[in-house]
């Protein structure tokens, strides 16, 4: 008998829930554009009927999901996400459509936080995190005979476009149950004079812009296979955060609300759905950055949407009025690269006409007379800014002649006959020939360089650098380090300018200037320019090597010196060729020369022999 009871009253006590039949009747929202860019939305509502409580899910992410086919103002989607959602507080409170804000909290009782409960709990409600945001259960039910509130902040929702500012967000993108009579006001303090709202989901809406701060939205009837999503443009200079863009977005907005119509579009087919996407963000791209290569991507993506899409119509659209601009941007941008390509070109002529201009000389011929004083050496450097082993050999030869050194033609011996009148660069070729002796055979010099090739070598390298400074002091070249740097620099300059330009509408005028560039870069690296002096000695040499090649030289006298500085010149052999008689001396030049060639040579042989066999030692050694 216990239990037929015990069954009949838990009978009686599930039957009401069972049977429950519950509606909204009445919801309205309040929904305030914060000033650091935060949404806070208060929400009162009225249910009839039998029920446990509500359930409420809201999102501050991922509201772009779906939303008008992921066609979005800005490039980077993740804009529309919310950072934060925080929830006030919960109430339950008497509805009333004539009541403000202030008479429900006067009235209301204020909700705990818990972290579970059970049907038929009061005045309690849970909150369950996810992905997107949150989801409440509010446990107020039918027996208490109250209605719901709950205050709310959805955080970060606001985007600063440069023109406008900007919300879009699903308000109800899932709901349990039928809401009837929903009511929404948009506030926008200190909105002065953009004020735009787009709503999607339903038909049966009806907006009132009430001032240039509040809009009022009526629906009569939400089901609950029905959702519900809205964009709000104003003012951006209300709203503070760092939540901004670049991008002016009011036409675009503006067109794609015109235009937009999804309703032939299967919302589930996501792939083409990316691809709508892509294609209208790839739009936005090319209008933002009017760049050839950007407009092409477009161009392709566009194409590749079904003819039936009017999205697809609409991107064409736009792409076709934007060609215009490309191809106007692409002309003025070819006008300014190339002025920048001929200003550098101009530069490189100023710099060349200034270096003529600078170190251009006027020449005084004289009649040429043979200076039997100079070093040949000198000569050579002035021929070629360098001293080499034919001037070694052009040297002593004029050693020989200033009996500095004997030559015994007949014997091949050399004997030192130094006198204390002698230049640095002459110590040291009599040191690097004799070393400790007074005399050696011509043999004795190449033997001797091999045997001891590195202290042959070092005398041989001290007398080229003494040689050098010598013939530096005669001030045959102009100093132009400054003028090289910088005219190096340049050229750098015109080669990075000219690989920067080449894929920009340039190709041909960047090529030019990036030939140019290295020429130039090589003259400037090799270039030299001789003194006023040193032009003088040039041409007058210059001639004088001309006569020894193919001129009168029937006359000569002197001839030993003439053979030296042929040497030095690098016509010694067409003029010994030339020479007739005198064997005596050509004998001595010939024997001299070939003798210094060989030595030098023979001692850089031994020196890369000895580092070989080093070598191979240490590799069997290890």
């Amino acid at each position: 008998m216990k239990k037929i009871i015990y069954f009949i009253i838990c009978f009686l006590f599930f039957v009401p829930i069972a049977l429950a039949d519950y509606e909204v009747t009445n919801y309205r929202i309040d929904l305030t554009i914060l000033e650091n860019g935060d949404v806070r939305v208060i929400e009162a509502f009225q249910m009839e009927g039998i029920y446990n409580g509500y359930e409420r899910v809201i999102n501050y992410k991922n509201n772009y999901q779906g939303y008008k086919g992921d066609m979005l103002a800005s490039i980077d989607k993740n804009l529309y996400n919310g950072s934060g959602l925080k929830l006030n507080e919960v109430r339950a409170i008497d509805y009333s459509k004539d009541a403000t804000i202030e008479d429900f909290l006067k009235t209301g009782d204020l909700f705990k936080l818990v972290l579970e409960a059970t049907k038929g709990d009061h005045s309690v409600y849970t909150i369950t995190e996810t992905e997107n945001g949150q989801i409440y259960k509010i446990y107020n039910p039918s027996r208490m005979n109250k209605d719901f509130y709950i205050d709310y902040t959805l955080e970060n929702m606001v985007i600063n476009h440069k023109d406008i500012s900007e919300l879009a967000m699903y308000l109800f993108n899932y709901v349990e149950e039928d809401i009837n009579n929903l009511e929404l006001i948009i506030h926008i303090p200190n909105n002065q004079e953009n004020l735009q709202i787009w709503t999607h989901g339903i038909d049966n809406i009806q907006t009132k812009h009430v001032d240039e701060e509040t809009i009022l939205i009526n629906i009569a009837s939400l089901n609950k296979d029905e959702s519900f999503d809205f964009r709000l443009i104003f003012d951006n200079d209300i709203v503070k955060t760092d939540k901004t863009t670049d991008e002016i977005v009011l036409d675009k907005i503006i067109n794609l609300e015109k235009n937009l119509d999804l309703e032939a579009i299967d919302p589930k087919d996501e792939e083409y759905n990316q691809l709508r996407e892509e294609s209208y963000n790839m739009v936005n791209n090319a209008e933002n950055s009017y760049n050839r290569d950007d407009y092409n991507l477009a161009f392709e993506k566009v194409s590749s949407l079904r003819e039936t899409d009017k999205l697809k119509t609409e991107l064409l659209i736009r792409l076709m009025n934007i060609e215009p601009k490309i191809e106007r941007r692409e002309e003025f941008l070819k006008v300014i690269l190339t002025s920048i390509i001929t200003i550098w070109i101009i530069g490189l002529i100023i710099i060349l006409y200034q270096i003529y201009k600078k170190y251009n000389h006027r020449i005084i011929m004289e009649d040429f007379q043979l200076d039997e004083q100079l070093n040949p050496f000198k000569i050579g450097y002035l021929f070629r800014k360098k001293v080499n082993n034919y001037d070694l050999a052009s040297s002593l030869l004029y050693l020989i002649e200033k009996k500095v050194i004997i030559f015994d033609e007949k014997k091949r011996i050399l004997k030192s006959n130094k006198t204390s009148d002698l230049s640095r660069s002459e110590e040291k070729m009599i040191k690097m020939l004799f070393a400790n002796q007074n005399k050696l055979t011509l043999e004795n010099i190449v033997y001797q360089a091999q045997e001891d090739f590195d202290e042959f070598l070092k005398n041989y390298s001290n007398w080229l650098n003494f040689a050098t400074e010598e013939a530096e002091e005669e001030k045959y070249y102009e100093n132009l380090l400054v003028f090289k740097i910088f005219g190096i620099i340049y050229c750098v300059i015109g080669i990075f300018l000219g690989l920067f330009l080449i894929g920009k509408n340039t190709y041909y005028s960047s090529i030019i200037i990036i030939i140019l560039a290295i020429i130039f870069l090589i003259y400037f690296i090799l270039f030299r320019k001789r003194t006023a002096a040193g032009l003088t000695e040039y041409y007058k040499y210059s001639n004088l090597k001309k006569t020894l090649i193919k001129g009168d030289i029937a006359n000569l006298d002197n001839v030993p010196y003439y053979l030296m500085y042929a040497n030095s010149m690098g016509c010694f052999n067409k003029f010994i060729k030339r020479l007739e008689g005198n064997e005596k001396e050509k004998f001595r030049a010939k024997t001299i020369r070939e003798i210094i060639i060989l030595t030098i040579k023979k001692a850089y042989e031994a020196r890369n022999n000895a580092h070989d066999k080093y070598a191979s030692v240490k590799i069997k050694t290890k």
